[in-house]
């Protein structure tokens, strides 16, 4: 006869063998990362069998509001108190490319006013219309990189960690007092060497009023950055990691699709992670607060500050495209279309259609007149052409991109990025 105790046993180790199952899945899972292409390597110099892994890390400040207090009746009349309110905004004030090879980790700060004409709207709304996901794709766009993992970072963040770290010294550049009695906010730093806690540290990055505005408060993101990690180095990071209080600074204020798998891989060479800084080259769009970028200068930029090698580059030819989409992933035309728009090509000379299934490959389709112009997107590509008569649509088209099966792969594997003509 089984006993009570030896039932309550077997359930347990039961309890116990899932337990270490549901680990051992948890820590081998990952999220499905893209392998560079061979030019991509060459880029940001990655030699072979490097550890790798690239970031997107994103900062959420607050937005102030103002909100009516509730309902205070007198004689017969309500009155309202206007208070002030704080919550997290749907902006990006912050954005990193963020590259590790081996124990090198090199950060690109992206401005926030880079303007996407294509969304009619500038990079740091892009969370607040298509999420992680599509800010991640924008990024890509613009580097010709792909990311393999996102971070959405809420500034208090800054604080829990610097004040689980015991505080961390950093360099004020300059005075800073900013108030606002509504929104419950004071930032009153002054200038030189100092030992920051939490608060102060949040405050640092927060800090906007300057004549550089943004670039500024990138600089200091910077800084603040390497603070925290010369700060976990003294404390020996493989403990520091173990600190409930970092734990829970790092979990509380972050939105990641980072795995457990990557932590362990990333592990070996925390205490000789080293950092590099550089912010995306843009320029003021005349007449606005926007700002550009120019496609062959980022590409050179991101070359140089890896050390690797950018490419030749080769104005796009005057031509009309039409992109079918038969790969049956919904949508995936006006995603090569959007992304040849971001990379400079004009959105009036790209039409998109969709159309059933084929599941051929990815190829291109060209009049007689445009042999040779169709040599720029089979090596944008890497792939195939063939000559047709005509191409049959409603606008008059010089040459066809039918997005086979494998569209999806070409995308990712082969960087689009165009010199306007």
């Amino acid at each position: 006869m089984i006993t009570l105790t030896r039932v309550r046993l077997l359930q347990f180790l039961g309890l116990l063998l899932a337990l270490v199952g549901l680990l051992g899945f948890w820590m081998t899972r990952d999220v499905e990362r893209v392998e560079l292409s061979t030019e991509q390597r060459v880029r940001i110099n990655l030699p072979p069998n490097t550890f790798n892994a690239s970031f997107l890390v994103v900062g959420r400040d607050y937005d102030y509001v103002q909100e009516a207090s509730p309902c205070v009746w007198k004689a017969g009349v309500c009155y309202r108190e206007r208070v002030g309110k704080a919550r997290y905004g749907n902006r990006t004030d912050t954005m990193l490319y963020v590259q590790i090879i081996g124990d090198k980790v090199t950060m690109i700060s992206f401005p926030r006013d880079i303007y996407l004409p294509h969304w009619v709207a500038k990079l740091n709304e892009m969370y607040f219309y298509k999420g992680p996901e599509g800010l991640k794709k924008e990024i890509e766009a613009i580097t010709g990189l792909p990311i393999d993992y996102y971070a959405i970072i809420n500034i208090d963040i800054f604080k829990g960690l610097v004040d689980a770290v015991g505080g961390v010294e950093v360099t004020v550049p300059y005075d800073m007092y900013y108030s606002d009695a509504a929104a419950g906010l004071l930032i009153d730093l002054k200038e030189g060497p100092q030992t920051l806690n939490g608060e102060q540290a949040a405050g640092f990055v927060r800090f906007r009023h300057t004549a550089r505005g943004d670039y500024d408060r990138i600089d200091n993101v910077k800084s603040l950055a390497f603070a925290i990690l010369k700060r976990l180095k003294e404390l020996s990071l493989s403990t520091a990691f173990k600190a409930p209080e970092l734990i829970d600074a790092l979990f509380e204020n972050l939105e990641t699709n980072a795995t457990p798998k990557l932590i362990a891989q990333l592990l070996p060479y925390l205490s000789r992670l080293e950092l590099q800084p550089a912010t995306l080259p843009t320029y003021m769009v005349e007449g606005t607060n926007n700002l550009a970028y120019d496609p062959e200068e980022v590409e050179t930029f991101i070359a140089q500050t890896f050390g690797g090698q950018a490419r030749e580059f080769v104005l796009a030819p005057n031509v009309t495209l039409l992109i079918t989409n038969r790969s049956e992933i919904e949508g995936l035309a006006d995603v090569y279309r959007q992304r040849l728009i971001s990379m400079g090509l004009p959105s009036e000379s790209i039409f998109a259609q969709e159309a059933s299934l084929d599941p051929a490959s990815t190829r291109l389709f060209t009049i007689t007149k445009h042999w040779q112009d169709a040599d720029y997107f089979t090596s944008l590509f890497q792939i195939s052409k063939s000559q047709v008569d005509h191409i049959d649509f409603e606008e008059s088209v010089d040459l066809e991109l039918v997005l086979g099966r494998d569209a999806a792969q070409v995308l990712s594997l082969n960087s689009i990025t165009v010199s306007q003509p």
